[in-house]
């Protein structure tokens, strides 16, 4: 099997599971008005989350298995992405930010969607 016919089969079974579940829905649509607990049983399963995180690495190179530890992982790792990409050194701030602050925040506001 090729690589290409391989993408047509996922292709072709992500289209019959769409429709498959827009058919139960559908019918779900139909039966909800004689029983709701099949409704509720639907959106009950809809909620819960199927799956867990898998164990991630810290900067140290420890493993993180608690999901509060995880959690701790990734928030780190998140501030430090954002935090080198959008600190400025107060030299390299644009002038439109660094003037008085008693302008026109249209103005201010236009220099910000500038800078974005």
């Amino acid at each position: 099997m090729t690589q290409e016919e391989y993408r047509d089969l996922i292709r072709s079974c992500r289209e019959q599971i769409r429709k498959t579940k827009v058919q139960l829905e559908l019918r779900l649509d139909t039966v909800v008005r004689d029983n709701k607990k099949c409704f509720y049983k639907y959106i009950n399963n809809k909620k819960r989350a199927k799956e867990n995180l898998h164990p991630l690495l810290d900067a140290g190179g420890n493993i993180a298995m608690k999901d509060k530890e995880k959690a701790e992982v990734l928030k780190v790792f998140f501030f430090s992405v954002l935090n080198s990409q959008t600190s400025y050194s107060q030299s390299t701030q644009p002038p439109e930010l660094n003037e008085d602050q008693n302008k026109n925040p249209i103005k201010q506001e236009e220099a910000v969607n500038d800078l974005l």
